[in-house]
């Protein structure tokens, strides 16, 4: 006889969206085990299954939220056309299809703003901000192979950060103007690899 399959995997998918909404709402600190289950619609207990303690529910966010942004990192190159990468990127990243979730960037800015206290916390955050940068550099070297590496280097920083920002701010439903803006100083970035020499 069969068993009927496990959802270990919906589950934990499950209380996983529950902790990153609450942290996204109430800061890590008053993310609590109540919360996370109202929000998942599951138990205290088996919430608590699941995280564990304080230290092991913010190990267990960060690995989560860290590997979302690889993969979703990974997913965006991968999407690229084989010529344009660098046009297309901005595309991607500041169209209103772009699939990151204002609480999974809230859920990493509540990590970093922990990191201050927790080196290891603080490693990880900064290699997969810096993995992500180094992914857009890339982008844009291959589509601009004779600009200097220092001007790719600053452009990148600038779309990374701007993305950033209007993706973390999108919860305070901001003018469309305002992420028009960011859009337009990101292709200004762009445009400046263009016209280098």
């Amino acid at each position: 006889m069969i068993g009927r399959p496990s959802n270990r995997d919906e589950r934990y998918e499950q209380i996983m969206q529950a902790l990153v909404r609450c942290v996204a709402r109430y800061g890590l600190d008053g993310a609590s085990l109540s919360q996370i289950a109202k929000e998942a619609g599951l138990t205290r207990p088996l919430i608590r299954h699941h995280l564990g303690n304080r230290d092991e529910l913010i190990t267990t966010l960060q690995d989560y939220v860290l590997k979302s942004f690889s993969e979703q990192s990974d997913a965006l190159v991968a999407g690229l056309p084989a010529s344009g990468k660098s046009r297309h990127l901005i595309d991607l990243l500041f169209s209103d299809m772009n699939q990151t979730s204002p609480d999974m960037v809230l859920a990493f800015a509540a990590l970093t703003a922990r990191a201050v206290e927790d080196a290891s916390l603080r490693r990880a955050c900064r290699e997969a901000l810096l993995a992500f940068e180094t992914t857009i550099a890339a982008i844009l070297r291959a589509d601009f192979p004779n600009v200097d590496a220092a001007k790719v280097n600053t452009a990148a920083h600038g779309i990374v950060a701007l993305y950033f920002n209007a993706t973390s701010l999108a919860p305070l439903d901001m003018p469309n103007v305002w992420k028009t803006q960011a859009e337009q100083a990101a292709r200004a970035l762009f445009n400046g690899l263009e016209q280098e020499p």
